[in-house]
C-alpha cells in the first residue's frame, strides 16, 4: 500500500475525504501484510486504519470484508463511516444486528462488499448456515480485547481461518491487555502473528494529540468506612493465612496484587488436577477472598451503598439453592456480619459523591462548561450518582445491556438514544459504567471524571486521547 501524499485518495477511498497521517498508513501498511492487532489510543483513527486495509483488499483480492464491533451502537457508527469514506454503493455496505431478521441477513449476505456486524449475530448466523466465511478476505475484530473465552469472537476466528480461501485478520483496540499474557491470548484467541503499537510519544502520533489537565483529586474517608474496611480484611488476612497452610502464597497482606491471586488460583487449579483434596477445599477459600476483596474494593472507592447491596446479594446467594460454600461461610462469619451491620447503620455520605458534585458545580457553574461525562466500575454507583446528583444537574445514566447487581441494563437502542440526547444538549451530566469508553463517538465535554479505584488499570493507559478528551477538559478521580 503507498504512503505517498496521493496514497490516501486512491483505491475505493473517496476522494480527500481522509486527512493524511503517517502513522495510519504505517499502521495500514503492515496489516495489510499479516494477521496483525493494532494498538492505537482511543480518538486516533484505529477505524481509518481498518478501512485503508479494507480497501486494499477488495482492490488487490476482491471478496467481501466482515468488520466486527460488540455493539449495535458502534456497529452503525462504523457502518456510517465506512459509506462517507469508501466510494462503495451504500447497499453494498450492509448492517448486520438482532433487529435484522436472520433470512433477510441471509439474502444480503450474498450482495454485500462489506458487512459491519455485531459478533454474536454473526456467531449465530456461522452456526445456522446462513452465512459462509470463505469469500471474507478482510475481516475486522473491533475492541479486540475481548477475545478471551467464549466470547463470539474466538469461534469466529477458528472458522474464519479454517474456511476463508485468502483471509486477513485485524484486530484493535487501545487497551488489549494489562501483561503479555493477555495479549498472547487474544492474538492467540484470533491468529494475530504480528503486533503494532503506536503511543502518543510517536512522532509521527504527537502531532495528533494535545495535552489534557489531568488532576487526581484525593479524599478522606471516615472513620465509619474505614471500620467497615478493616473489619473485611481482618477476614482477608484470615482466609489467606489459611491459604498459606496449604503452600500457594507466602503472604497474608489483603493489598495483595491480583497477579499474585491469579498466580495462587493457578496453583490450586493444579492440586485439584491432581485430585488433591486440599485444592478443591483452597479454592473455596480463594473465591472467599475474591469475593471480601469485591467488597473492600467497593466500600473504599465507590460507596457504602454499593456494599450494601453487594453484601444483599450475596446473602440472597447463600440461600439459594445451590449456593456455594464460600458464599455460605462469608456471610456467616462474624466480622462480615458486624460489617454488613455498619454499612445498613451507616447514613453519612461517601466523600467522593460530595467531590464529584463540587466538581461538577465548578465546571458547569463557576467555569460555564456545558457537558460532562462521570465513568464509575460499578452499576450500583452509576444508579446512586444519577440520584444524588439529580438534586443539582440534568444527569441521565449510560450502562451495559445485561441485567446485572440487581438493575435493568440498557438496550442497545436506549443507548444510542442516550447517547444522541447528550450530543444535543438535553442534558449536562451522563454517568457511564466502562461500557462506554469503547470507543463510541462521545462529544466533546469539559469534564470526564473517572470515579474509579486509584490502582493502575490496563483500560486507563488509552485514557488520554479518548473521544471525550479536548483541551479544556480536566479529568479527575
Amino acid at each position: 500500500m503507498a504512503t505517498e501524499a496521493a496514497g490516501i485518495d486512491r483505491l475505493l477511498l473517496v476522494d480527500d475525504f481522509l486527512q493524511r497521517r503517517r502513522y495510519q498508513l504505517q499502521l495500514a501498511d503492515a496489516a495489510a501484510d499479516e494477521h496483525t492487532l493494532v494498538c492505537l489510543p482511543t480518538g486516533l483513527g484505529k477505524t481509518t486504519v481498518s478501512l485503508l486495509v479494507t480497501a486494499e483488499r477488495l482492490h488487490q483480492a476482491g471478496g467481501k470484508a466482515l468488520f466486527l464491533a460488540p455493539t449495535k451502537p458502534l456497529v452503525q457508527q462504523h457502518a456510517d463511516f465506512y459509506r462517507e469514506a469508501l466510494s462503495v454503493p451504500d447497499d453494498e455496505i450492509v448492517v448486520f444486528t438482532g433487529d435484522v431478521k436472520p433470512d433477510d441477513r441471509a439474502a444480503l449476505w450474498d450482495d454485500a462488499r462489506i458487512v459491519i456486524a455485531t459478533p454474536q449475530v454473526v456467531e449465530n448466523d456461522l452456526v445456522g448456515n446462513r452465512i459462509s466465511l470463505r469469500d471474507v478476505t478482510h475481516l475486522t475484530f473491533d475492541e479486540c480485547h475481548r477475545a478471551t473465552g467464549d466470547y463470539a469472537y474466538v469461534y469466529i476466528a477458528e472458522r474464519y481461518h479454517a474456511d476463508a480461501a485468502d483471509p486477513l485478520v485485524t484486530g484493535m483496540s487501545a487497551s488489549p491487555g494489562g501483561d503479555t499474557e493477555e495479549i498472547e491470548t487474544v492474538c492467540e484467541n484470533l491468529g494475530l502473528v504480528n503486533v503494532e503499537v503506536m503511543t502518543e510519544e510517536d512522532a509521527d502520533v504527537d502531532e495528533y494529540t494535545h495535552d489534557t489537565d489531568v488532576q487526581w483529586e484525593q479524599v478522606t474517608l471516615p472513620d465509619e468506612v474505614l471500620d467497615i474496611r478493616d473489619a473485611l480484611n481482618e477476614v482477608i488476612t484470615d482466609r489467606l493465612e489459611k491459604l498459606k497452610q496449604l503452600g500457594v502464597t507466602n503472604t497474608t497482606n489483603p493489598d495483595l496484587s491480583q497477579k499474585d491471586l491469579n498466580k495462587m488460583r493457578g496453583q490450586l487449579k493444579q492440586m485439584m488436577d491432581n485430585d488433591q483434596s486440599d485444592g478443591y477445599k483452597g479454592m473455596s477459600t480463594h473465591a472467599e477472598v475474591m469475593k471480601l476483596r469485591r467488597a473492600t474494593e467497593l466500600v473504599e472507592t465507590q460507596s457504602v451503598e454499593s456494599v450494601r447491596r453487594y453484601f444483599e446479594r450475596q446473602r440472597e446467594a447463600a440461600r439459594s439453592s445451590g449456593a456455594s460454600k464460600a458464599s455460605q461461610r462469608m456471610v456467616a462469619d462474624p466480622k462480615v456480619r458486624e460489617a454488613m451491620r455498619k454499612a445498613e447503620s451507616f447514613d453519612g455520605l461517601h466523600p467522593k459523591f460530595s467531590k464529584a458534585r463540587i466538581l461538577l458545580a465548578e465546571t458547569l457553574g463557576i467555569n460555564g462548561g456545558e457537558r460532562a461525562i462521570l465513568f464509575t466500575e460499578s452499576r450500583d454507583t452509576a444508579e446512586a450518582l444519577v440520584e444524588f446528583l439529580s438534586a443539582s444537574f440534568d444527569v441521565r445514566k449510560f450502562v451495559g445491556q445485561g441485567d446485572k447487581e440487581g438493575s435493568d441494563g440498557m438496550s442497545q437502542t436506549q443507548q444510542q438514544e442516550t447517547l444522541d440526547e447528550f450530543k444535543n444538549g438535553e442534558f449536562e451530566v451522563l454517568v457511564s459504567t466502562s461500557v462506554a469508553e469503547e470507543g463510541l463517538d462521545v462529544p466533546e465535554v469539559d469534564l470526564v471524571c473517572f470515579y474509579e479505584p486509584s490502582r493502575p488499570r490496563s483500560a486507563r493507559s488509552s485514557a488520554r486521547a479518548g473521544p471525550a478528551d479536548r483541551p479544556r477538559g480536566r479529568w479527575s478521580s
